[in-house]
């Protein structure tokens, strides 16, 4: 089932009655630390939103700090029954709507925000693959010089209806971002604005690389709590700003899509639950470090493929055992981050290594295992050889030179999964103690 908007609603209302004036208001924003407070006319049962943009366009007007919230024009919000599930939302034009107010019959239950929606869509499910760059040239971003005052920045905001600006240096390098909520401490301040921008923004910048995925990014914002990502480009310079709202309009672009394509939201629920299974079986069956398969999945891989064979009796199927030389000694001697990076690098070069048939996986400690179906020894010895001479050729943290001795067995019509492994082993186990660094064939 979708969640009801009266689910993830905010159910604590920062509120004001129509009644007070706009300093109450702005000092309340200020105290509670938010962008947004819900105006309620008690007397005609309407409810409006006071934001941040809208203090400043008062500020520019030079209304009176001490004017009723009755005499100012305040924005509607849209009401939406409690039981109202997300995607009867999404599919809704009132989407639009930067907030919505959820409604219980004539009792308030809480305020519905863009981010409340976005925290409540599984972003990697929908876009797990487009970077930010991808959707950057619809957002660019403005700027203005620290030295610029502050006015002007207003001013900007205002005509471009924008609540960020970034403070950029003489290089055009950025220094840090005015948003609204620094306007509401220049009015509740009584600031001079005439003052350079540098005086109010925020610094230092964070920001995120284009690169990055567009689902990291919403979880970036989740975590710093952040209405807008920053995003730079490989020089370090900014390429655009995006909103909360730009990525969920995105989203929601997205899922309608799926929904369209699925036809019902029955079946885009049962492709979500289907691809969290899929996460999940892929996060219990890889090894941490090396992002290889662990050995229980080599295990259950490796059974499949001998059960392949004895059924068709045919195809061959080789395991070759892989051991780091001397391993302790570079754990003992330079840390284990040194290892364990050491380790990443040799998980890497199997895998690039292998083919997509192949099953490579990291066997515990400093070992790893590798399953070559449709391979007889002599192509399996081919293999193994190319990973030796490059492992033993790479340049690995701190110039380490690192080794590895192999295992090699086939796969005989008599076999278990434990024969098989046990020659492999024993292969390995020669090769260890006659020089290492060498790959060794299985003796039967």
């Amino acid at each position: 089932m979708m969640p009801s908007v009266s689910d993830i609603c905010v159910k604590k209302i920062v509120k004001i009655d129509i009644s007070a004036s706009l300093s109450q208001a702005v000092e309340i924003m200020r105290q509670k630390n938010v962008r947004s407070i819900l105006v309620v006319d008690v007397e005609n049962t309407n409810y409006f939103i006071l934001t941040t943009n809208d203090a400043i366009e008062y500020k520019i007007k030079n209304i009176p700090l001490d004017t009723k919230l009755s005499k100012i024009t305040l924005q509607d919000v849209h009401k939406v029954d409690a039981n109202v599930n997300i995607l009867e939302i999404i599919n809704h034009d009132e989407i639009k709507d930067e907030y919505l107010i959820v409604m219980n019959e004539d009792k308030i239950v809480g305020i519905l925000s863009q981010t409340d929606i976005i925290n409540n869509i599984d972003p990697q499910v929908l876009i797990q693959k487009q970077t930010i760059s991808n959707i950057l040239l619809q957002y660019s971003v403005q700027t203005i010089y620290q030295d610029e005052a502050a006015i002007n920045a207003i001013k900007i905001m205002k005509a471009k209806g924008i609540d960020s600006i970034i403070i950029i240096n003489n290089e055009n390098k950025p220094l840090g971002i005015f948003t609204t909520k620094d306007f509401l401490n220049i009015i509740h301040d009584n600031a001079n604005i005439n003052l350079s921008i540098k005086h109010y923004m925020s610094s230092p910048l964070e920001t995120l690389p284009s690169d990055v995925k567009i689902y990291e990014a919403l979880e970036f914002i989740k975590v710093k709590h952040f209405k807008r990502i920053v995003v730079t480009n490989k020089f370090g310079k900014i390429s655009g700003v995006i909103t909360q709202t730009e990525l969920l309009r995105l989203i929601n672009n997205k899922w309608m899509e799926l929904i369209k394509d699925r036809g019902t939201e029955l079946s885009k629920i049962n492709e979500k639950l289907i691809e969290k299974a899929s996460l999940l079986e892929e996060s219990a069956s890889t090894d941490f470090l090396t992002k290889l398969y662990n050995r229980r999945k080599f295990d259950a891989l490796l059974e499949y493929e001998i059960e392949q064979i004895k059924r068709y009796k045919h195809g061959n199927l080789c395991t070759v055992l892989i051991d780091i030389d001397n391993f302790k000694s570079v754990n003992d001697t330079y840390g284990h981050d040194t290892g364990d990076e050491i380790l990443k690098e040799i998980g890497n070069i199997i895998k690039i290594s292998s083919r997509n048939s192949d099953i490579a996986a990291r066997w515990g400690g400093e070992e790893f295992v590798l399953g070559l179906s449709h391979t007889n020894l002599e192509e399996a010895l081919l293999v193994a050889q190319k990973i030796r001479i490059t492992i033993e050729n790479f340049n690995f943290i701190n110039n380490l030179s690192i080794t590895c001795s192999f295992g090699i067995s086939q796969f005989r019509t008599t076999d278990t999964a434990d024969t098989l492994f046990k020659r492999a082993d024993t292969a390995l186990y020669e090769a260890k103690n006659t020089g290492k660094n060498k790959v060794v064939l299985e003796r039967l």
